[in-house]
């Protein structure tokens, strides 16, 4: 295992705390657009994560 991996997984995990709660502030909004918005992003960050999680375990295989 290399260390530079565990970083990528720790700062993926501090990035997912403040862009979660950026993207709950937009579902809460009572504007239709801020919420459209706010899924479209909590997708993006769920895809974002696959792929991080995915290639990292991939690398500790190696």
């Amino acid at each position: 295992m290399k260390p530079q991996y565990l970083l990528i997984l720790a700062l993926l995990l501090i990035a997912d705390i403040f862009a979660y709660t950026e993207v709950v502030g937009l579902i809460r909004k009572p504007s239709d657009v801020s919420v459209i918005v706010g899924l479209v992003l909590l997708a993006v960050l769920i895809v974002v994560n696959f792929i991080v999680i995915r290639f990292t375990l991939s690398k500790f295989k190696a």
